[in-house]
Formats: C-alpha cells, sequence, structure tokens
C-alpha cells in the first residue's frame, strides 16, 4: 500500500478549510436580526482567523513547489441562502468537526517524518479547535433565553 505525499493531505487540508461552511457564511451574508449584530462580526472574525490558516497552508506548499488547488464550495452550501445566522450554527459546528478530522489525518500523514509540516499542523489543529470552542459560545448566545 502506498501512502499519499503529505503535500497531498495538506492540500485537501486547505480546500477543507478555504471552501468551509464558516467561509461560505462569512461570505453569503446571512440575515442578521439587529441584536446579533455582534454576533455576525465575531463569525466574520473568526472566519478571517481560518483565512489566516488556510495562507499558512498555501505558503508551505507553495515553499515545496507544489501545485494548490483552492477547491469550490459544495452546491448545497446555496441552499442555504436567505435564512438567518442563528439556524446556521448547527452546520458551522459540524464543518469545524470536518475540518479537525482532515487535520487528524493531516497529523497521521505527516508523522511520517515531516517536521515543518507537523509542526504547522498542530498549530493549525489547535488554532480551529479554539475557533470551533468560540463557534459554540457564539451559538449559545444567540439561543433566546427561556421565560422567567
Amino acid at each position: 500500500m502506498t501512502s499519499e505525499p503529505v503535500e497531498f493531505v495538506l492540500n485537501r487540508v486547505l480546500i477543507g478549510m478555504a471552501r468551509s461552511f464558516l467561509q461560505y457564511v462569512a461570505d453569503s451574508r446571512p440575515w442578521v436580526d439587529a441584536a446579533a449584530r455582534q454576533v455576525e462580526e465575531q463569525v466574520k472574525v473568526l472566519a478571517a482567523r481560518q483565512r489566516q490558516d488556510v495562507g499558512e497552508l498555501a505558503q508551505l506548499l507553495t515553499d515545496r513547489e507544489w501545485f494548490i488547488d483552492f477547491g469550490a464550495f459544495p452546491t448545497s452550501y446555496t441552499d442555504l441562502h436567505f435564512i438567518s445566522l442563528s439556524s446556521l450554527f448547527d452546520s458551522l459546528n459540524h464543518g469545524q468537526t470536518v475540518i479537525d478530522a482532515s487535520l487528524s489525518e493531516a497529523l497521521s500523514a505527516a508523522r511520517s517524518g515531516d517536521a515543518a509540516a507537523l509542526e504547522l499542523i498542530e498549530t493549525i489543529r489547535h488554532r480551529q479547535n479554539n475557533l470551533a470552542a468560540v463557534l459554540k459560545e457564539l451559538q449559545q448566545d444567540l439561543r433566546p433565553a427561556a421565560p422567567a
């Protein structure tokens, strides 16, 4: 059984983050009521952080002269236009779970002796896990308070 080059696995991770549901939501501008504008801004900040991780992966692949495929958003995302931000959080959280799984795969691939990739993947995984935790907090912030 032949294994894939680490760069191939890294490019899959890059596509997963560059075309994540978080990136789509940040670009598609879901409906947000006035009370949730701050949450919308925080989601945009999280998307920008994720794009920075994409940039770091792209730089590593560029340094290795690897052709970078940035992928495309899944067409299933287009069914979620004109919908409120609060209704998208379950999908946002699922998207981060998928990214974590791809980062785990990349960690396994890099453990075969690619120290530079291993260090970058560990760093990105830590940041993406923090990002996922913040998304869950924001989801809680948008939940309506129980009547007293």
